[in-house]
């Protein structure tokens, strides 16, 4: 830290130079000591006593305000200086501040994601104020993502738009959390790191699982009652089956189910990526656990992203005997959701695989073919934020205001238009086409089986997108971006490995051998397809 803040000199300069020897003392206690002695335990026990005094005299939501004002300056000076922390702070966020909002209603705890977003965006571009180097973001990826980023801002200017007001609220879940993407670019430059945001997410996650299931079993909170029956409309939705869907301390069921699955089936694969018996025993366990908190979410379209995390190793993996199995345990399956139950679970389960007798699946059909007709006149679509809740809060006399999207590509379809789809579409595929393309690169094991896990997600991700709008929903957007920028980046950290050995191998010291690419022919040569390992 410069010398003009803080005086950085180990010793004391004379006391008869008083500011030198305060920028000293306060470099001494606040840097060096880090608060860790006297000075630090009478300002911690003032501060306890004024956030008392004030939460007695005005209430708690003052409180919260003055302690996240205090809080914040350090904080956000953490998040521009250090884009990891920045990034780790972000993840917390998302997964728990929407159960803290309705804990303590009224304090406008949503600002944080753009405050630590633009924070992180502005630390970025100091860093590149030296570095002057952005070819990690100079890939079809990132000229894509910018692209998309444009186009919703450029959307400002729809005329089919009945409100400007909503595309202000709207933007910022659409292009702002866009940012997020080079940040993680950037930042995941190890495998270390990749492995931290992987874990994080799995623990949020399961501890999330685990207060759902508590949900299940021993019933709503108080004020978890009553947000559920403020709005009927809600409760009809919740209560289905006989069973309240539970939804964790996240924004409804449909996020908690969705992200259980997708979580679950993370915990699976990552448990490859451990060596000791009891850690992979641990990881399956928690995965048991996310599927059951699955099951209670009553999000039927969660149950689709175990089966294809399934599809995708067998077709990755090839083997002659995991085919079999496969064929046998899809039999079984086909038989399991034919088999009439009593239990409602089990029948909520069976049916999301039965669209044909679900009747939301038809009024889906019905709302898509009603639409149509208007996604093929507009171009450019109706205007972000034109239908759903922002529709009917900014333009309710709006017939897209009353039009329930209940899906991801149709909301965007509606409010972008056919133009919009097609480049968020092309930026899925281009996802997906690198994620394939790189896990025939990679070499070192671990991060091969993560390549196919975030593979398996982000498919399982784009599949749920289609009955449910899930992409855009904290904190499953946070999990797409991590999956989008893992595939980008994983084979350069692959590529760091190989060189490490390669430098220990001229240096003398004993390395492991590389695994081989591929140790079982995939299903890819099976089926006569090139194999991009082969010369």
């Amino acid at each position: 830290m410069p010398d003009f803040i803080l005086d950085t000199r180990k010793e004391a300069p004379e006391h008869k130079d008083k500011p030198a020897f305060l920028k000293w003392w306060l470099y001494k206690v606040i840097i060096r000591e880090k608060l860790q002695n006297t000075a630090g335990l009478i300002f911690f026990s003032l501060a306890a006593v004024f956030m008392g005094v004030v939460a007695g005299k005005l209430g708690v939501v003052p409180m919260v305000l003055i302690a996240g004002a205090a809080i914040g300056i350090p904080v956000g000076l953490g998040v521009i200086f250090n884009l990891k922390f920045g990034v780790i702070l972000l993840y917390v966020l998302l997964f728990t501040v929407l159960g803290v909002t309705r804990l303590i209603p009224g304090v406008p705890f949503g600002i944080s994601f753009d405050a630590i977003t633009v924070g992180l965006l502005y630390g970025l571009i100091v860093k590149q104020a030296t570095e002057r180097d952005w070819s990690f973001a100079w890939h079809p990826i990132g000229i894509l993502v910018l692209i998309w980023i444009l186009y919703n801002l450029a959307l400002v200017a729809n005329p089919w738009a009945q409100s400007r007001l909503a595309w202000v609220y709207t933007i910022r879940s659409i292009a702002a959390i866009m940012i997020l993407y080079y940040i993680l670019l950037y930042t995941i430059d190890s495998i270390a790191f990749l492995k931290l945001l992987i874990y994080l997410w799995l623990g949020l996650a399961f501890v999330g699982a685990l207060y759902g299931i508590y949900q299940d079993i021993f019933g709503l909170m108080a004020f978890e009652w009553a947000w559920l029956t403020a709005d009927p409309v809600r409760f009809r939705r919740y209560y289905q089956f006989g069973n309240v869907r539970v939804w964790s301390y996240f924004s409804g069921p449909m996020v908690f189910g969705v992200l259980m699955s997708l979580s679950a089936v993370a915990t699976i694969y990552m448990a490859g990526t451990v060596k000791r018996l009891g850690l992979k025993i641990a990881f399956v366990f928690a995965a048991f656990i996310m599927l059951y908190g699955m099951i209670v979410s009553g999000t039927r379209a969660a149950y689709v992203v175990p089966i294809i995390a399934i599809v995708t190793f067998v077709i990755f993996k090839g083997d002659k005997r995991i085919l079999v199995a496969s064929a046998v345990g899809g039999f079984l399956f086909m038989s399991f959701i034919n088999i009439p139950f009593s239990n409602d679970r089990i029948r909520q389960f069976q049916s999301a695989f039965k669209p044909g007798d679900d009747s939301s699946f038809e009024v889906r059909q019905m709302n898509q073919a009603f639409i149509k007709p208007f996604i093929r006149s507009h171009p450019i679509g109706g205007g972000l934020g034109s239908t759903g809740v922002w529709g009917q809060r900014f333009s309710p006399n709006s017939p897209l205001s009353q039009f329930p999207p209940d899906s991801g590509y149709v909301r965007t379809a509606v409010e972008a238009g056919w133009v919009g789809l097609l480049i968020f579409n092309s930026l899925l595929f281009l996802i997906g086409y690198e994620g394939i393309k790189n896990y025939f690169k990679i070499r070192d094991p671990d991060l091969k089986i993560m390549q196919l896990m975030l593979i398996a997600v982000l498919y399982g991700l784009m599949l749920t997108n289609y009955p449910q709008e899930t992409i855009g929903s904290p904190p499953i957007n946070a999990i797409f971006f991590l999956c989008a920028a893992g595939v980008t980046n994983i084979l350069k950290i692959d590529n760091k490995l190989a060189l490490d050995r390669q430098r220990r191998r001229d240096l003398g010291e004993e390395v492991e051998e590389e695994p081989h690419l591929i140790e079982r022919p995939s299903l890819f040569e099976f089926l006569n397809l090139k194999n991009p390992n082969r010369p």
